[in-house]
Order: C-alpha cells, then sequence, then structure tokens
C-alpha cells in the first residue's frame, strides 16, 4: 500500500483533468475542488508544482494546466508504462491506483479522482 502525497495527490488531479473533456465547466470544478481541498495552501502548492515545472499558467486563459514533465512525473509515480495510448491514460490510472492500493490524505481531492475514474 502506497500513501499519496499531497503534491502527487494534486498533480494527479491536474493529470486527470488533463484527460477529460475540457470545458469550461471541468476546468471550474478542478479549481472549486483544489481551493477546497487546500483552502489557505492553494496558491503555496500551485506555486511550488509551477517552480518544478509540473503545472503551468496556460497564456491562452490564464488556468493552471499539467506540464509534460508533470505527466510524465505521474506517469513514473504510478508506474504507466510510456506506451500507453492517451486515450486509454484514465484506465491505466485506475488501474494503478487500485492495483497498487494508493490511498489519499485528501478526501476532497480523492472524492475528485475516484469520481473521474469511476472507482467505486
Amino acid at each position: 500500500m502506497e500513501k499519496l502525497t499531497l503534491k502527487e495527490q494534486v498533480l494527479l488531479a491536474y493529470y486527470i483533468y488533463n484527460f477529460l473533456e475540457e470545458t469550461a465547466a471541468s476546468m471550474q470544478e478542478l479549481e472549486d475542488v483544489l481551493k477546497s481541498s487546500l483552502k489557505d495552501d492553494y496558491a503555496k502548492n500551485v506555486e511550488e508544482l509551477e517552480k518544478e515545472d509540473l503545472v503551468n499558467n496556460s497564456q491562452e486563459d490564464g488556468k493552471e494546466r499539467i506540464t509534460n514533465k508533470g505527466i510524465m512525473y505521474m506517469d513514473n509515480t504510478l508506474h504507466i508504462q510510456s506506451e500507453a495510448t492517451e486515450r486509454n491514460k484514465l484506465s491505466y490510472v485506475k488501474d494503478s491506483l487500485l492495483i497498487n492500493e494508493m490511498t489519499f490524505s485528501n478526501e476532497r481531492l480523492k472524492k475528485y479522482i475516484h469520481e473521474h475514474l469511476e472507482i467505486d
């Protein structure tokens, strides 16, 4: 059983969002989840991810998104093979979380992640 760090949980939320259909509602949901989960630490956590180049601010709409480096970081953390196709990434993430019995410290992030991966 592996425990995901808060940093990994936040990055995983961005990772999952990256593979969802991008809409204003889905972006707002992600922001709401992160702000309610991290509360006063929201800005600090996002800033740390930016410093490590795991997320960056989009020039188009000013919203944070995961970078290629962030995707590779999560692929490595979740033991996802590099040849996994993008359209099947979420099924690989789901399998990895279940097989490795990964645990979360933040219930709100866990709920968001499990909901989008369809984990009961």
